[in-house]
């Protein structure tokens, strides 16, 4: 895949990115609901000047976006806004930035703008907070800009016999909770455990690639 272009603007600092996707996921046993997630790796970047200094790479991410579509491309224009004093016990999954620790972000702005093929014009802005120093701590500003891929549906399901097949099993899981298959190419599928005498042998990740 393509580098991405763009950069982490926190606090003071501009820093490049490394990757960015959003991710479909479906787990048939974990109550079935289609989840959406999004995740920006910054490049490392050096904290601090003295014997305590890190080469740390920033990761916005959210596991499960509060967002009820049924087809990838219906990412277009999804705005979500977050704010821990109002929100905080809401959802399975809250925005969150990694850089020393995983801490929700207090606030949070993310709009996906117009679609070109898979790629949709993410701006994501707020404030975040880390574990660093008094410099690189509380409340900071934050703001990312970029091109941001759908790089794949996940289906997640136990296989019910050796014969099943996968790719019909999986899409039919994704027709029975909600999401269309129009535009999704079967790719692969992987065990959980790739080892017929553990017990989540039968535990099967098919994996579809997105049709423009």
């Amino acid at each position: 895949m393509d580098r991405p272009e763009g950069s982490i603007e926190l606090k003071d600092l501009r820093i490049a990115v490394a990757r960015a996707r959003l991710h479909g996921w479906l787990y048939e046993d974990a109550g079935g609901e289609p989840r959406w997630s999004i995740e920006v790796d910054g490049r490392p970047h050096r904290f601090g000047d003295d014997a305590l200094a890190q080469e740390l790479s920033p990761r916005f991410y959210d596991e499960s976006l509060p967002l009820r579509i049924g087809d990838w491309r219906q990412l277009e224009q999804q705005h979500c806004r977050f704010r821990w004093h109002d929100d905080e016990d809401e959802g399975d999954s809250l925005p969150t930035l990694y850089l020393c620790s995983h801490l929700s972000l207090p606030l949070s702005e993310l709009s996906l703008g117009a679609r070109d093929g898979r790629r949709f014009a993410l701006q994501w802005s707020g404030l975040a907070d880390a574990n660093w120093d008094e410099d690189y701590g509380r409340a900071m500003p934050f703001r990312i800009e970029l091109q941001i891929p759908f790089v794949e549906q996940e289906v997640r399901f136990w296989q019910r016999g050796d014969g099943e097949d996968i790719e019909a099993a999986a899409r039919a899981i994704l027709r029975k909770r909600g999401l269309t298959d129009a535009h999704l190419r079967y790719r692969e599928y992987r065990r959980f455990r790739d080892a017929p005498g553990d017990e989540h042998y039968r535990l099967v990740r098919a994996f579809f690639d997105p049709v423009e």
